[in-house]
């Protein structure tokens, strides 16, 4: 039988390297998130469709696999992994103190026509940060989101910030249900400002004026902000929650010099947030490559008690294109030297001690067994290859317990004893 060798339509193969990319970037997202005090948690990549459907939002409760298991239960890809962890916490950890801050990586997989930056299965990198309902666990969110595009090389960004709460408040004081609500944000985030202001007018006049004159709103700076809104009439326990707690938010993240402004128009597509929400984006790249927010009574929806949190998810791949878009993609690469250990002789426990000596002080050693006459072919397949150097071990060298290197860019050779290969690196960069 022939099997199609193309992958499925939205998902790729991904290969060296690009593979590596992937394996850097979360190692290093993985490293800093643990520094902060988050810890790993690992969800199963097939979830309780309940789990989703209960309040996903119906920009992605659309584009869910959803499928039958054998036992004919309603099961589902994980579109993302928000839910899943606050299940897993429902059912593991409400007992624990809080805060509880977790992180992950993985899949995820969305039904979406696939387009550049837009795949049927993608990774995301991100954190949850359970049990603290004050502004300080939002601003840790976006420090450790500063420091992660820090440690990969990527400057060139900025975050667009809105607090929810404040729409949704809005929407609530004009009778507008909570379906509704989610289907007028829905709306908004597809950029159908009209269609989602019809929607509304049949509860309210004066509010769809209200709302456009909101969404229209942009600010560089709190100062900014308070005067634009001062042109438009809200609600005073609107303004004294969602605003003073946006006006908190925006004004600490400028004391730190975190670049973000403010846009009303960010609602994002997740039905389950509450307060702040935030985008990033680099210019000049049409696509955000991560976000999150606050989601205080997603516990509650899922059936249990309700909690406050916040949590942020990065895509792995628009950040690996956002990079890319910087020529900043080098900022990823591997940094340990290679080396290809030819053998010229079958002595495997010498090449085994070599080898090993490489390996303990960071040499990525890739072992052939050979003969003469094949020496030059490995010299060229090692140059093409991007290797660093080649070590050579002959007869001559096990019985002088040496190894013959060769350091490909400059084409010098030298030998070093067993012992010395330590000092490889320092003695003779790449």
């Amino acid at each position: 039988m022939k099997v199609p060798l193309e992958p499925a339509r939205g998902t790729r193969d991904i290969l060296p390297p690009f593979s590596e990319y992937y394996q850097q970037l979360i190692m290093k997202f993985s490293e800093l998130a643990e520094l902060y005090g988050y810890r790993f948690v690992i969800v199963p990549t097939i979830e309780h469709f309940e789990v989703y459907e209960a309040k996903s939002g119906p920009g992605i409760s659309k584009t869910m696999y959803v499928f039958q298991d054998k036992a004919g239960r309603t099961v589902c890809l994980r579109p993302e992994f928000t839910a899943s962890i606050v299940r897993a916490y429902l059912k593991h950890m409400t007992a624990k103190p809080k805060p509880i801050k977790l992180y992950y990586y993985g899949q995820v997989f969305r039904y979406d026509e696939p387009q550049f930056g837009r795949y049927r299965e993608f990774y995301q990198v991100g954190v949850e940060y359970i049990g603290e309902p004050r502004v300080y666990a939002d601003i840790e969110l976006f420090q450790l989101i500063r420091d992660f595009y820090r440690a990969i090389g990527l400057s060139n960004y900025v975050f667009r910030v809105n607090d929810i709460s404040i729409i949704r408040g809005l929407l609530m004081k004009w009778g507008v249900p909570e379906d509704y609500q989610d289907e007028v944000l829905h709306l908004i985030d597809k950029g159908e400002i009209d269609s989602a202001l019809s929607l509304i007018s049949g509860y309210t006049n004066s509010g769809a004026s209200t709302l456009r004159k909101l969404l229209e709103t942009k600010a560089l700076t709190p100062d900014e902000l308070k005067s634009e809104l001062s042109k438009i009439e809200l609600p005073q326990d609107v303004v004294d929650s969602g605003v003073s707690r946006l006006l908190e938010l925006f004004e600490a993240l400028l004391s730190l010099g975190i670049k973000a402004y403010v846009d009303f128009r960010l609602v994002r597509g997740l039905a389950y947030y509450t307060g702040t929400i935030f985008e990033v984006s680099v210019p000049n790249f049409n696509l955000s490559i991560g976000g999150g927010g606050r989601y205080d009574t997603l516990s509650k929806i899922l059936g249990g008690v309700g909690v406050p949190a916040t949590g942020f998810s990065l895509g792995v791949e628009r950040t690996i294109l956002a990079l890319e878009s910087e020529k900043a993609l080098e900022n990823l690469a591997r940094l340990r030297p290679r080396v290809m250990l030819v053998s010229l002789v079958s002595n495997v426990v010498y090449i085994d001690e070599v080898s090993s000596m490489l390996r303990e002080n960071g040499f990525v050693t890739d072992v052939r067994y050979s003969s003469k006459h094949r020496l030059s072919d490995l010299l060229s397949q090692a140059v093409k290859a991007g290797y660093d150097y080649v070590a050579i071990v002959g007869e001559s060298e096990v019985a002088s317990r040496s190894v013959t290197v060769k350091q490909l860019k400059s084409g010098t050779q030298r030998t070093f004893s067993v012992d010395s290969l330590r000092d490889l690196a320092v003695a003779w960069k790449p």
